[in-house]
């Protein structure tokens, strides 16, 4: 499974809110709360560019491999 660490990154950035993130990327709100609540089933380049962008970081900064469950 891929998690998504938009909280984190957020949280370290000091952005308070979906809609001030929103104003800075293009990502629409909906993707974001997707993206944050770990419900998207994928994630676009362009969404990922300009969340890189955003942070100042790499995409091993916003996603995380975690091994799924056995059993």
């Amino acid at each position: 499974m891929i998690k998504v660490k938009l909280s984190e990154m957020m949280g370290i950035h000091k952005v308070k809110s979906f809609s001030q993130l929103e104003k800075e990327t293009g990502i629409t709100r909906k993707t974001l709360t997707k993206l944050y609540d770990g419900e998207g089933k994928g994630i676009e380049y362009v969404t990922l560019n300009a969340l890189c962008k955003r942070f100042s970081c790499t995409p091993c900064d916003l996603l995380e491999y975690v091994p799924d469950k056995e059993g």
